[in-house]
C-alpha cells in the first residue's frame, strides 16, 4: 500500500514495519511530511490503527468470528474516540489556518492517531499550531491503543473503565440503596480487576512525575523535562517544544538524561507494575 501511494520499495517496507509495530522509525528526517502524497498519509494512518487494535482480536477473525472485531467495546471505544477528535481538531485547525478542510482533517489525523497510538510519526511541527494544540497532543500522550496491541501509553479500556466506575459512583449517590452492575464488554468489573487498573495508573503518574524531577535536576527546562518523561513511559517518541517536539530530537540531551528516559521507556513498555515485582525481596525468595 505504501509502495503504492508513492514511496520506494525501500520506503515502503520499512514504513510498515515502523507502522505496524507502532515504531514510528521513518526513513527521512521529515518523518511523513517527506512526501506529499495524501495517499502515503492515509495509508500511515489505516496501518497506524492495525498496530493499535488487539492481535488476538485478528486471530479471532481468522478462525472465523467475523464479528470479533466490531463487537470489541475497546476498539469500538478507539475508532470512535480517533474520529470524533480527527473532526473536532481538524475543523479546529482549519478554521486557524489556510489549510483547506480534508487537508486540515488528513493532517490531524496523522498526528493525532500517530500520538495515540505511541507509533511516532509526524506531518509537520504541530507545536507551531498554538497552546490549544500543545495542550491537547500532550493530553494524547497518556491515551495509547487498545490492550494486546503494540501501542503504549495507559490505553483505551482503562479510560473506559474508569468512566464506568465513574459513573456507577455518580448513581450510586443519587440511589444508595441500589445494586449497580458494573460490566465492560459482557464481562463483570470485580474487584481485582478494578484494584490493577487504579493501581497501575497510579505508578504510571508517579514514574513520570519522578522522572521529569530528576531531568530538571539534570539543567533540562521544564517542558522539556515534563513531556520526555511522559513521553518514553508512554512510548510515545516526540515530546513538545523546540528540543523535543516533532521537529527536534534527543540527541541535545546530557547523557545522564539519556540513561533516565532510556530507564522510563523501559518501565513503559513492561508496563512498571512487571518491574517493581522484580525489585521486591520476596519475590526472590519465592
Amino acid at each position: 500500500a505504501f509502495w503504492w501511494a508513492g514511496m520506494t520499495p525501500f520506503e515502503a517496507i520499512n514504513h510498515s514495519m515502523a507502522s505496524i509495530s507502532t515504531g514510528g522509525f521513518s526513513t527521512s528526517d521529515l518523518s511523513l511530511a517527506n512526501w506529499q502524497q495524501p495517499a502515503v498519509h492515509w495509508v500511515a494512518v489505516a496501518v497506524m490503527i492495525l498496530g493499535g487494535l488487539p492481535f488476538m482480536l485478528y486471530v479471532a477473525f481468522l478462525r472465523g468470528n467475523r464479528r470479533a472485531l466490531f463487537r470489541d467495546h475497546q476498539v469500538r471505544g478507539f475508532i470512535g474516540f480517533l474520529l470524533v477528535t480527527w473532526l473536532i481538531f481538524g475543523t479546529w485547525l482549519w478554521s486557524h489556518s489556510e489549510h483547506s478542510w480534508l487537508d486540515a482533517v488528513r493532517i490531524v489525523a496523522v498526528n493525532v492517531t500517530s500520538v495515540v497510538t505511541t507509533t511516532g510519526f509526524a506531518l509537520g511541527d504541530y507545536t507551531t499550531w498554538g497552546s490549544f494544540a500543545v495542550l491537547l497532543f500532550f493530553y494524547l500522550t497518556f491515551i495509547g491503543g487498545c490492550s494486546g496491541s503494540t501501542s503504549g501509553g495507559l490505553k483505551i479500556f482503562r479510560f473506559q473503565v474508569a468512566y464506568i466506575l465513574l459513573k456507577a459512583n455518580l448513581n450510586q449517590l443519587i440511589h444508595p440503596r441500589a445494586v449497580i452492575k458494573q460490566k465492560y464488554n459482557g464481562h463483570r468489573l470485580d474487584e481485582e480487576i478494578v484494584r490493577s487498573i487504579l493501581t497501575f495508573s497510579f505508578f504510571f503518574a508517579i514514574t513520570i512525575c519522578v522522572i521529569a524531577l530528576l531531568l530538571s535536576l539534570l539543567g533540562v527546562d521544564w517542558m522539556t523535562a515534563l513531556t520526555g518523561a511522559a513521553s518514553t513511559v508512554s512510548g510515545v517518541g516526540p515530546g513538545l517544544g523546540e528540543t523535543i517536539g516533532p521537529a527536534g530530537n534527543f540527541a541535545t540531551l546530557p547523557d545522564a538524561a539519556k540513561w533516565i528516559l532510556s530507564f522510563g521507556m523501559l518501565l513503559g513498555r513492561l508496563e512498571i507494575i512487571t518491574v517493581f515485582v522484580l525489585c521486591i525481596p520476596a519475590f526472590w525468595r519465592h
